[in-house]
């Protein structure tokens, strides 16, 4: 069975024109006006956020976030929340527009490299394997360079995607169909590979303990901020021993050890009785979060729905971070994790996961603190939740902002744009502000006095 998972078509956009900007202050050379700040002219969404929350990466296909960007594609944009700069990171050689689709960026912790995929051909030189690569953007020296080779720096012979960085920007992990990458992998199969950026060796990671590949298929790689663990989702029923659940699980490959685990299972170590994906990790790789349409794994209701889980494999602990007497009333996907696995935020269509009604009848993003067992609404803004679906969250490491993609309008001021845009959540704050402007200018926040709203 596939283990992409349903939320790669809840983000949906909707092709309505853009209201006319008011101020122009400058005009590239294409003739079309630049405005500082405006707020995009087309779909935003997929971000990452580095982990002190100041770099945001996102894809958009709006034409209007950097001067001369007129490839008509969605490009990988990083923004700095503290300037305001965007910047165009997809950029083709000879500062030209990358002449194909770009997107699923994600930043290191540190905020200096950002990993995306793209099937553009003239990002870097030789590429001519007609498929889609995975590139590392080095923002202090703006170079950009192909992650998805061989040790020997060749090509990959497959398509490369689904891309995660290491904090440092050291290791890059991603899913790929090459069978060139490691002699260990001779099937067009989707697998999971790390290749290290400093040594420039690729190996093959969806393998069991004795280094063999399974025979399914792996997506959705995640890595701890050392490089160390990398978990992942497959349907593989070979790569850990007593696999017989005949589902997509998740698993942690401990680099270190040569150890696989699978993390999909119950307290009691009973596998799920259904598929799992959307694997998440902590920094310190310690923590995985899930999610899962598995009604056993801790014997709490699950409502029948996708929840999300979290599981600690050096306590042999699991538990349910989307927990409410009843079960929650619709499913719950996309677990990203704070950098010590305290904080999970997560996209969830329940109705039911807080106190206070939700009634906007939306996807909304949540965060569940592990720790007092509280979750907080987190898609909200000026007076309320959010009024359109709000997808696709990402976390900062200390779990104080929170970004996702949301095609609500009443999340801040004055947005008219009708199109989903990226926007940050600041816990301490309660401020909520749009990170998908053009260069140069800022957003003013949403209304802060509208506090998060808690469960239990």
């Amino acid at each position: 069975m596939s283990i992409r998972t349903p939320f790669r078509a809840l983000l949906v956009f909707v092709a309505l024109l853009l209201l006319p900007a008011t101020a122009v202050l400058s005009s590239p050379a294409g003739g079309e006006a630049f405005v500082p700040g405006a707020q995009g002219d087309g779909p935003s969404g997929d971000p990452s956020v580095s982990g002190d929350g100041r770099f945001v990466a996102f894809s958009s296909a709006a034409a209007n976030l950097v001067p001369g960007d007129e490839n008509g594609l969605q490009d990988v944009f990083l923004r700095d929340r503290q300037t305001g700069d965007t910047i165009l990171l997809s950029r083709g050689m000879n500062d030209e527009g990358a002449n194909g689709f770009s997107g699923r960026a994600v930043v290191s912790a540190d905020g200096r490299f950002v990993a995306f995929e793209s099937v553009a051909d003239n990002l870097v030189p030789y590429d001519n394997n007609m498929e889609s690569d995975v590139f590392v953007y080095d923002r202090a020296a703006e170079t950009l360079s192909r992650a998805s080779v061989t040790s020997g720096g060749l090509q990959a012979a497959g398509a490369a995607y689904e891309p995660d960085i290491s904090a440092d920007g050291r290791y890059v992990v991603f899913a790929s169909t090459a069978i060139n990458l490691d002699s260990a992998d001779d099937s067009p199969s989707v697998d999971i590979f790390i290749h290290d950026r400093q040594t420039g060796q690729t190996a093959l990671v969806s393998v069991d303990k004795t280094g063999q590949r399974g025979t399914g298929l792996a997506g959705q790689p995640v890595v701890s901020a050392d490089g160390r663990m990398v978990a992942f989702a497959s349907d593989a029923d070979d790569l850990v021993a007593g696999d017989g659940n005949e589902a997509a699980d998740i698993f942690v490959r401990n680099r270190q050890t040569g150890k696989t685990t699978r993390v999909s299972v119950g307290t009691a170590g009973q596998e799920a009785d259904a598929e799992s994906f959307d694997p998440a990790i902590s920094a310190d790789g310690r923590v995985v979060a899930f999610a899962s349409y598995a009604t056993n794994l801790t014997g709490e209701a699950t409502g029948g729905r996708a929840n999300i889980f979290a599981r600690d494999p050096s306590s042999g602990k699991t538990t349910l971070v989307t927990g409410v007497v009843g079960g929650a009333d619709g499913d719950s996907m996309r677990p990203r994790l704070s950098g010590d696995g305290r904080y999970v935020a997560f996209m969830s269509a329940a109705a039911n996961l807080t106190a206070a009604p939700d009634e906007n009848g939306a996807t909304d993003i949540f965060v569940h603190d592990r720790q007092t067992a509280e979750t907080a609404l987190v898609s909200l803004g000026s007076g309320g939740p959010g009024d359109g679906d709000s997808l696709q969250p990402a976390i900062s490491a200390g779990g104080g902002v929170v970004v996702f993609a949301s095609a609500a309008t009443n999340l801040v001021p004055g947005d008219s744009n009708r199109w989903s845009d990226v926007f940050a959540r600041d816990q301490q704050a309660g401020q909520t502000t749009r990170v998908s402007l053009a260069h140069g200018g800022a957003q003013p926040a949403g209304d802060a006095a509208y506090l998060s709203l808690i469960i239990r």
